[in-house]
């Protein structure tokens, strides 16, 4: 495989059988690995808070269940006095 630099760009060459281009920058793929990382790192994050936000829905819900059977609790026990 015979590769023909692009002009111009310094890391991108031509294959001569294909005529496909071909980025043989390894600074460029670090960069590229680096931010593809970082991405799933904040997917990550992302789905890690949607996680908790509905914990605390969840939380909430709860709460409001026990409030309404001390509520009612509270109600019956004032009705028998």
């Amino acid at each position: 495989m015979e590769l023909i630099p692009v002009e111009g760009n310094s890391g991108l060459f031509r294959d001569s059988k294909s005529g496909a281009i071909l980025n043989c920058s390894g600074n460029e793929f670090s960069a590229y690995l680096q931010t593809k990382e970082r991405k799933l790192k904040e997917i990550e994050q992302f789905n890690t808070m949607n996680d908790k936000i509905e914990q605390l829905g969840n939380l909430k819900n709860d709460v409001d269940e026990l409030k309404n059977m001390m509520k009612l609790i509270l109600s019956k026990l004032d009705s028998e006095s």
